[in-house]
């Protein structure tokens, strides 16, 4: 069906379904604060990741293979991507000393605010690229620096006493001390406070910013048809609240997943300039290897995938083959605190 996930009417049943999907979340299985284990966090993953295979197979049957591939490949980028996230959220949560008991509540707002600011974010870039797409390359010059960011900082440049949105809030409302349950606001001495949970939140919020301008130019560099950029990371961010609870007990599988990250993000940052400025040539040096011309096409999008699957593997088989240093246990401690 050509043409058919340009649809606006699809592209809107879809949000629409995102968004149901989300208040079944909130009202079944994030509505009371409590604990979560590891089983249920593995049951929920499984779930959310069995609902992205679906729209998966809806986007194989409907759009065909590139497209089907397409979505794969950049599902499976921003799932990679989500998982740095999450180590950046535990930073918050811990630096807040956020009770494990509502730390559900508050990632279900984090995924809440990562889908407006990504839909915002892709509404903009799509239209941007469709007018002028020498905007490209600086879609791969952010995913190229994004990369040597990942491999020089370490994660050591989060701080949320620096978040400037969370400073500013402090100047202009005032703050309680300590928790209230659940509740943005309480009133202690008769004065009407925030909560540090509010705090929790808007920090998150503001780094779901930083996070989608990361996000949008990897998923435009695997794919320009703006269902499947949207979807990809709707269905990446809809797993994150129980992969959350699941990467607390497996922190050790994922010691080098920023060098994997970065060179997925470097990959696709070249990719997106070699695309860009000698599109017909490498496309002719592809059939010249021997595709077909008509495979040109998908070729290419399943090698992409192949490359994005093979670095994460590589990145957690690395994790658990290679010895630690003390300073791995030593930050791991810090961060499980």
């Amino acid at each position: 069906m050509e043409g058919y996930f340009d649809s606006f009417t699809i592209l809107v049943a879809f949000t629409v379904g995102v968004f149901v999907l989300l208040l079944i979340d909130l009202l079944l299985l994030s509505g009371k604060d409590h604990h979560v284990g590891m089983k249920e966090a593995g049951l929920l993953t499984v779930l959310w990741t069995l609902v992205a295979a679906a729209v998966g197979v809806w986007v194989f049957i409907a759009g065909g293979t590139e497209l089907g591939i397409e979505y794969t490949t950049a599902y499976v980028a921003e799932r990679a991507l989500s998982i740095d996230n999450l180590f950046v959220f535990l930073v918050i949560f811990n630096y807040f000393a956020l009770p494990d008991l509502f730390r559900s509540r508050a990632l279900l707002f984090g995924i809440v605010g990562a889908l407006i600011a990504r839909a915002i974010f892709i509404f903009f870039a799509v239209g941007i690229i469709a007018v002028f797409e020498p905007v490209l390359y600086l879609l791969a010059a952010i995913l190229i620096y994004t990369a040597y960011k990942l491999i020089t900082s370490h994660g050591d440049d989060v701080d949320p006493s620096k978040n400037i949105v969370a400073r500013v809030f402090r100047r202009i409302y005032p703050v309680s001390d300590e928790y209230d349950g659940h509740n943005f606001f309480t009133v202690k001495n008769g004065i009407r406070m925030a909560t540090p949970f509010a705090l929790v939140v808007i920090v998150l919020g503001s780094t779901d910013v930083v996070f989608a301008i990361d996000s949008i130019p990897t998923v435009v560099g695997i794919s320009k048809n703006q269902f499947i950029i949207w979807s990809s990371n709707a269905m990446a961010v809809l797993g994150m609240r129980p992969l959350f609870f699941l990467l607390e007990g497996l922190v050790n599988l994922f010691r080098f997943l920023s060098y994997g990250l970065a060179a997925i993000l470097a990959f696709i940052g070249v990719k997106i300039i070699v695309e860009t400025a000698i599109h017909d040539q490498f496309h002719n040096f592809i059939h010249d290897i021997g595709v077909p011309g008509d495979s040109v096409s998908i070729t290419i999008t399943l090698g992409s995938l192949a490359i994005v699957i093979a670095i994460l593997i590589l990145s957690v088989i690395a994790s658990v083959i290679l010895p630690q240093s003390e300073g791995d246990h030593h930050s791991q401690d810090e961060a499980a605190a």
